[in-house]
């Protein structure tokens, strides 16, 4: 691994950038109630990543990129790097079927104990690998596939844990600042009563595959959860005792079991009351983000984790103290770009967790336009040796 140098994400994608709430930061492009309308699906809730009216959304934002750089050619092929089949390769999936266009989709991430793998399956164009330094493979992959690559290609990039901090690599420190965040926002919210190695402990706990019927993999659910524990209205061992019986089998009935638990034993905290209203209420309306402080506070822990470290430092230092951009990722997508192919950055990530609020962070620029180290292996002979 080598330290390339300061780079932000904004280098590769402008303000092409779409996070959770579908609404792009390019101001040139329309507001999602406008892409709804446009794709039919006006009056329904925001979709995730992974559900088909997402994947319409999506390309009628790519169609709007491609008339907004002043582009004629009609996009008919799709590109998509991510790293996890379930979300970003069932958004590729749904793009493709929706688009009926010609494509492929990187999943990628580093497992450096076992030997460099890859699975490709030309009918999907489904494309996975065990390195982040196979995106060169794939990219001459592409080019025997006879894609072509240039102005007629969007190239869809996911941002957490794949562009920025890649997974398998330099993830941890995403988890890290998320968990710094939350951390945070509790001992505000708590002040003297918040017990930070009881909290730590069950926000790694519930951040486990086995809660998900309760947690719904959402980090606004279980750092709500965690709130309430370290509050004492609902013990931790009674909690997952419940969980393991299958009495507790939903976050709406958490939140159920807190409201009953307060009519009983109300939390002698305003803060606290605030926060678990501001909760209820977002879930009530279907916001998926609904513990908006804990995000916003997991912006600001995120930014100061970019670029903090001197530019002589190790690249194995950054890869554990500092969220990197992934360099292979940064070479390839610069090539296309060159070639002419449109460049869209989209997360899932909550819009608060990414972007600065004007009371809270106005002095910190957006995560895509945060500089800092990309760290990584260099891919750039095998793209020069395909050409420009």
């Amino acid at each position: 691994m080598q330290n390339f140098g300061r780079v932000t994400l904004a280098d590769i994608c402008d303000d092409l950038v779409i996070y959770r709430q579908l609404e792009p930061l390019d101001k040139r492009l329309p507001k999602v109630k406008t892409a709804q309308r446009r794709v039919g699906l006006t009056g329904n809730p925001i979709p995730r990543k992974q559900e088909a009216d997402y994947a319409k959304i999506a390309l009628w934002y790519a169609g709007e990129a491609q008339r907004v750089r002043e582009v004629s050619t009609p996009l008919q092929e799709l590109l998509f790097i991510g790293d996890t089949i379930y979300n970003d390769g069932q958004a590729y999936e749904n793009m493709r079927t929706v688009s009926g266009w010609r494509g492929s989709c990187f999943i990628g991430t580093d497992v450096i104990d076992e030997a460099p793998k890859e699975q490709t399956d030309e009918e999907s164009g489904l494309y996975m690998a065990n390195r982040w330094s196979a995106l060169g493979k794939w990219a001459e992959w592409l080019s025997q596939q006879g894609m072509s690559l240039n102005e007629e290609t969007v190239v869809i990039v996911d941002i957490d844990k794949t562009a920025l901090g890649a997974k398998g690599r330099n993830d941890g420190v995403i988890d890290q600042a998320r968990l710094e965040g939350a951390y945070e926002t509790m001992s505000a919210l708590l002040t003297q009563k918040f017990d930070g190695p009881a909290f730590e402990h069950y926000y790694r706990e519930l951040n486990r595959e086995r809660y998900h019927a309760v947690t719904a993999d959402n980090q606004d659910y279980i750092a709500y959860i965690c709130l309430v524990l370290s509050t004492g209205l609902i013990g931790f061992d009674d909690l997952i005792g419940e969980i393991n019986a299958g009495q507790l089998s939903s976050f709406d009935q958490f939140i159920r079991l807190v409201e009953t638990r307060m009519m009983i034993r109300p939390v002698n905290s305003e803060f606290f009351r605030q926060a678990h209203d501001a909760v209820i209420m977002a879930v009530r309306n279907d916001d998926p983000t609904p513990f908006k402080r804990f995000r916003r506070q997991e912006f600001i822990s995120t930014v100061k984790r970019m670029g903090q470290l001197a530019d002589d430092t190790d690249a194995d230092v950054l890869l554990l103290e500092e969220i990197t951009i992934n360099n292979e990722l940064y070479e390839l997508v610069t090539w296309l770009r060159k070639r002419g192919c449109l460049i869209i950055c989209l997360s899932d990530k909550p819009d608060e967790a990414s972007c600065p609020h004007p009371h809270v962070s106005p002095d910190l620029p957006p995560v895509h336009r945060a500089e800092t180290h990309a760290v990584g292996t260099s891919i750039q002979p095998t793209l020069d040796a395909l050409g420009t």
